[in-house]
């Protein structure tokens, strides 16, 4: 994918549909862009994560370790959110379950493109906000 088709999926993700072109094309130029094989662990249980990921194409299954399925992450879609900005060791594994293209960018990065661009900031702690309240609203 070119830098253009990236922007337009990262418009996609709602972590990121109020940024600037400008702002995802900058966020894209700090970014390592990898693709995994179908299976291939991408971060194990007990390892810390201190990216997020987006994914361009393919499928990823969150697994518990006792293996069982927590959920499924596709294309447009994000995960890391919750420990890119405060790295912790993971309680679970992702594994790729398609080959799998997706953006990858540390935190400190991250953090550094926010401040550049505030949309950026503003969109990304407004999804964590709204997806807090949604996890609190289901455990009520």
């Amino acid at each position: 994918m070119i830098t253009y088709e990236k922007v337009l999926v990262l418009k996609n993700i709602p972590f990121f549909a109020e940024a600037s072109e400008l702002a995802l094309s900058d966020l894209i130029a700090v970014c390592e862009e990898q693709t995994v094989k179908a299976d291939e662990v991408i971060l194990d249980a007990g390892t810390e994560n201190k990216y997020l990921f987006m994914i361009l194409a393919g499928t990823v299954h969150i697994v518990g370790t006792d293996g069982h399925l927590i959920t499924e992450v596709g294309a447009r879609q994000v995960f890391g959110e919750t420990t890119v900005l405060s790295p912790a060791i993971l309680p679970y594994r992702i594994q790729a379950q398609t080959q799998t293209t997706f953006l990858k960018v540390s935190g400190d990065q991250l953090y550094r493109m926010m401040a550049l661009h505030p949309s950026l900031a503003y969109g990304f702690i407004g999804e964590l906000s709204k997806r807090l309240r949604q996890t609190q609203i289901k455990n009520l």
